[in-house]
């Protein structure tokens, strides 16, 4: 004969029977009756422990949220223009939390974010602060503030804005630094519109006093900063400065430093050609007279002069002139502190000497009633000098030698001979005249 089968007892009629057999015998015996009370409550506290659906609220302060999908802004066409460290900490968290996790939770374990892929124009913005709920960690009841305000501007990406180098200082002397190359010479620069377009150059400034007097390779990391037309800086940390897709903080200046020489002009052969006919060059002056060389330190042991590139023609000048020419710079130097060199050439008559014997000396301005007589009537020689051309041309007919007997009354008297030239009036000349002083008797008449 089949009979059913015993229907199993459930698991909680399992525990109330456990319970009720523990309260029978804790009735009957006091000392149960406590340890029954502390089972009781273990046994209540492991049951509530395993039960998910009881809870607490508990509410996490000072909680800071992640920020996600910058990329994908940018992918979008757009850029945060505002710091929005201060909106996402100090964040309030209020949670449902399952009794089991209570102690343990942290707000990591709800994942506070703002995701700014879901930003889809510029201007200002409400981006909403995104938890996660779980069975394990429970829910957020609350978030406090709930929103952060987000500015957007379109992004924009400039290639090509120049490095610009400038300096301060002087290198230390006798040494020369070469303007170098930078690396990279231009920057690409991506940012807000409103920032970028402001961007016309990079600037780094190097001071050149810092350049050691070391000959060789010299290689400078030098900051830089962005400016605009005007020179005033352009700053924001909303900008990224890339040079082939690597982030950039400094430029990289690479110089070659040599020692320096100073090198004396040859004035060989640097004038040609000969003045018109009666004039000569008088001097030539090159200015400067020495420049600074650099190169390297062989090759300036072995120079001590370096010339011009071109001469200076003087064929049939009457003039002095001056004339700037080039100087020719030897392969092997790598500067010279000038380009050129100002040649002055004073051109002038050529100052001669000519000589005349035997001329007439006249008396002039004898008192009234008194004649005069000279004891030398002639010169013995008349020499002149000046200018060849005038010489040559110089007639003796010209010559007028004369002594003055104004105010002289009768008496011999020792007087001395001028000489006067007739025709050539403004000519600078220079007489001998011998005798230069003659006898003249006065007689009354």
């Amino acid at each position: 004969m089949t009979g059913t089968p015993p229907e199993r007892e459930k698991p909680d009629n399992k525990w109330k029977t456990f319970l009720k057999r523990i309260f029978k015998v804790a009735t009957n015996n006091l000392g149960y009756k406590a340890i029954a009370l502390v089972l009781a409550a273990f046994t209540w506290s492991i049951l509530i422990a395993q039960d998910p659906s009881i809870t607490r609220e508990k509410v996490i302060s000072d909680v800071t949220a992640t920020i996600s999908g910058t990329d994908s802004l940018k992918r979008n066409g757009f850029v945060v223009i505002n710091d929005l460290t201060e909106q996402v900490t100090g964040i309030t968290l209020r949670t449902s939390v399952p009794q089991t996790m209570y102690q343990t939770v942290t707000a990591s374990n709800y994942s506070p974010r703002i995701d700014l892929s879901r930003i889809t124009s510029a201007g200002e913005q409400e981006v909403k602060i995104l938890t996660s709920n779980s069975s394990m960690y429970g829910t957020v009841l609350d978030v406090s503030p709930s929103t952060v305000t987000v500015q957007v501007d379109e992004l924009l990406i400039r290639n090509r804005i120049p490095v610009v180098r400038e300096t301060i200082g002087s290198v230390p002397n006798g040494w020369y630094a070469t303007n170098g190359t930078l690396d990279p010479s231009t920057l690409t620069i991506s940012g807000p519109k409103s920032i970028v377009e402001q961007v016309v150059r990079a600037v780094v400034v190097q001071d050149l006093s810092s350049v050691p007097g070391q000959e060789g390779t010299l290689r400078t990391a030098l900051t830089f900063q962005l400016e605009d037309i005007n020179g005033d800086p352009v700053e924001s940390d909303a900008l990224e400065i890339t040079s082939n897709s690597v982030l950039l903080d400094t430029v990289i200046v690479e110089q070659t430093v040599y020692p320096c020489k100073s090198l004396t002009f040859s004035d060989i052969g640097v004038v040609v050609g000969k003045p018109a006919d009666g004039y000569e060059i008088k001097s030539v002056n090159i200015s400067p007279r020495t420049i600074v060389a650099a190169g390297k330190s062989g090759t300036l042991n072995n120079l001590e002069n370096v010339f011009t590139d071109a001469t200076v023609d003087v064929n049939n000048r009457t003039e002095s002139f001056s004339q700037t020419v080039r100087i020719r710079k030897p392969s092997e130097l790598n500067y010279l502190s000038q380009e050129s060199v100002t040649i002055a050439v004073e051109i002038g008559e050529i100052i001669s000497e000519r000589t005349f014997t035997d001329v007439r000396i006249h008396v002039t301005n004898v008192e009234s009633g008194h004649g005069a007589s000279l004891v030398d009537r002639y010169a013995d020689l008349v020499v002149i000098e000046g200018p060849l051309n005038w010489l040559d041309s110089l007639k003796s007919s010209q010559l007028v030698l004369t002594v003055d007997a104004s105010g002289l009354m009768a008496g011999e008297y020792e007087v001395p001979v001028i000489l006067e030239i007739t025709g050539d009036e403004g000519v600078s000349y220079g007489v001998k005249i011998s005798p230069n002083v003659v006898k003249l008797t006065v007689r009354e008449q």
